[in-house]
């Protein structure tokens, strides 16, 4: 009886295993290109090359190309960075172009690049900001593992062809959650106007972003580029100081219909400031309230009126605290009417808000309140609102912050006021910064968004007269 051959199938098989070990290898090979390939730091710089017109004559293009091209320089060798610019006519499709696609080793061509680039048109900043987002969009190039940024340096803090900057805002919000990205943006507004630095301002707001930055030379320029291009260096982090032990000076009550609240025990002659508050010199620290503590000039009086239990009070550091007029500052507090007045600052931000009004007025006249006059910080903390606005004066620095609290048991509204002269920035900044860690304390806020907040208002009050 004859054996059957058995070669055939042993040559199948030696074929199938040859073609299996191809494809393990191909597929090792396509692995190990991926993971070489995809960058942990991916950014795009997203650059203003619109006409600055007259009012624009001081900006110095060539500069602003010579501290994109050194930033760029001292970039990783593996960070993936891209250059698009944005400008030209409304409504025209190349109002906004790629100008180097994102990859590695792109320091040179996108200095070139940049400096090959002539000003004109007008400043498309949001055809600008949702190209740029879609760049991110596919699959290739591939986005960082880390870290994916939008670097957008503008000389203006609006968009040249109109429109409403809130719808704006929105527009580029939607486009990121429709996408599914998660990007970080930083802005740069070098040389912006200052009229325009609030728009910018909500801008980064709306993206949950850092507040920005406002270099007025090319050497703050620089600074601000190679912190942002530099994963090393800090770019939001604040420097984390000891704490400081500052003493106090209680404030004293003024005329009231309501009794002081006799304290339980001898209020503190010192208090301990958080981390991210240096008490600057020549300044004090008043203590109004158990937990409510106001920083001002030294050597003030301090006074508080309560004008009803369930309405709120005034606290009030000056020469003369007995009327609210002159220089110092002052932290006004009042329980919500469900009036349309409370609409003003957070009428279209404060869902909460529109169910405390009265059934005579609707949501729509509360949002209709809300003109846009207030800069609106997210906080991270649901229930609690803070925003910031500008008002027009000749020399001095006046700080406004805003606060709408669901947190206690009645919402609350207050603000506070920070009125001094230029050389006394600092107090001001102090003061608010103060103020808004002590309406978090104790609450579940984030680091992250606690920085966020800081780095917001110390922006905020630069950007001052």
């Amino acid at each position: 009886m004859t054996t059957p051959a058995v070669r055939p199938r042993s040559r199948r098989l030696r074929i199938t295993l040859a073609v299996l070990a191809v494809v393990v290898v191909a597929i090792g090979a396509t692995v190990v290109y991926v993971v070489r390939s995809t960058p942990q730091y991916r950014t795009a710089f997203l650059v203003d090359t619109s006409d600055p017109g007259p009012s624009g004559a001081q900006r110095d293009f060539g500069a602003l190309a010579d501290s994109l091209g050194a930033a760029v320089r001292n970039a990783g060798d593996r960070d993936a960075l891209s250059l698009r610019r944005f400008g030209g006519g409304c409504g025209d499709r190349g109002n906004t172009e790629e100008l180097v696609a994102s990859g590695t080793g792109n320091a040179e061509r996108i200095s070139a690049a940049a400096h090959a680039l002539t000003p004109g048109g007008k400043a498309t900043l949001n055809s600008g900001l949702l190209a740029a987002i879609d760049d991110f969009a596919g699959r290739y190039p591939f986005r960082g593992s880390k870290r994916n940024r939008i670097v957008v340096v503008t000389t203006r803090g609006t968009d040249g062809c109109g429109g409403d900057p809130a719808a704006m805002n929105a527009q580029v919000r939607e486009r990121m959650d429709r996408l599914g990205l998660q990007l970080e943006f930083r802005f740069v507004g070098y040389r912006v106007p200052v009229a325009e630095q609030e728009v910018l301002t909500r801008l980064a707001s709306a993206t949950g972003s850092a507040a920005p930055q406002f270099p007025a030379d090319a050497a703050e320029l620089n600074a601000v580029l190679e912190k942002v291009v530099i994963p090393t260096l800090p770019e939001a982090k604040p420097v984390e100081l000891p704490l400081q032990e500052a003493p106090v000076t209680a404030c004293t009550w003024g005329d009231t219909s309501a009794v002081p609240p006799s304290p339980a025990s001898p209020p503190p002659s010192s208090v301990r400031l958080p981390r991210q508050v240096r008490l600057p010199a020549g300044a004090e620290v008043y203590r109004a309230a158990p937990g409510t503590y106001l920083i001002s000039e030294a050597g003030r009086k301090c006074a508080v009126s309560q004008y009803d239990p369930t309405n709120g009070r005034q606290v009030l550091v000056s020469d003369d605290p007995t009327i609210a007029e002159g220089f110092g500052v002052g932290l006004t507090e009042w329980g919500l009417s469900g009036a349309v007045s409370d609409c003003k600052q957070f009428g279209r931000t404060a869902p909460e808000l529109l169910k405390q009004l009265p059934a005579d007025v609707s949501g729509s006249a509360c949002k209709e309140a809300d003109t846009g006059g207030t800069v609106n910080i997210p906080t991270g903390v649901p229930g609690l609102y803070l925003g910031t606005v500008h008002e027009d004066r000749s020399t001095d620095v006046k700080g406004i912050l805003y606060v709408l609290s669901f947190l206690g048991e009645r919402p609350v509204t207050s603000d506070l006021v920070c009125l001094l002269h230029v050389e006394q920035r600092d107090v001001c900044t102090a003061s608010l910064t103060y103020f808004f860690l002590q309406l978090t304390a104790g609450k579940d806020i984030s680091a992250a968004d606690r920085d966020r907040v800081v780095a917001a208002i110390e922006a905020y009050v630069k950007s001052l007269p």
